[in-house]
């Protein structure tokens, strides 16, 4: 079957097509060689979505559980080095006083 990866760092996005087994877990496919290129780090501390949905084990299982199927997008998520609620606070501050 035939599912997508999906990852971006800093201004570069990278886009995979993989021929895989219909048994593979999302957790597996972050541990294929190929799509570890993709990223630095470990697989535990990853934040990864499929179709836009996040694997955080709420709504969706989490990524060791979760079966992929045909045509899925599995996305990796780049770390928030800002929360964005604070920085619309920031801006909001800087044009008030302007």
């Amino acid at each position: 079957m035939k599912i997508y990866v999906s990852t971006q760092h800093d201004a570069q996005t990278s886009f995979l097509e993989l021929d895989v087994s219909e048994s593979i877990t999302a957790r597996e496919v972050l541990n294929l060689s190929i799509v570890k290129k993709l990223y630095q780090g470990q697989v535990d501390f990853l934040k990864v979505g499929v179709n836009g949905e996040e694997l955080d084990g709420k709504y969706k299982a989490l990524p060791m559980n979760y079966r992929m199927s045909h045509g899925e997008r599995l996305e990796i998520y780049k770390p928030l080095f800002q929360d964005p609620k604070e920085r619309r606070k920031k801006k909001a501050k800087l044009v008030k006083k302007s």
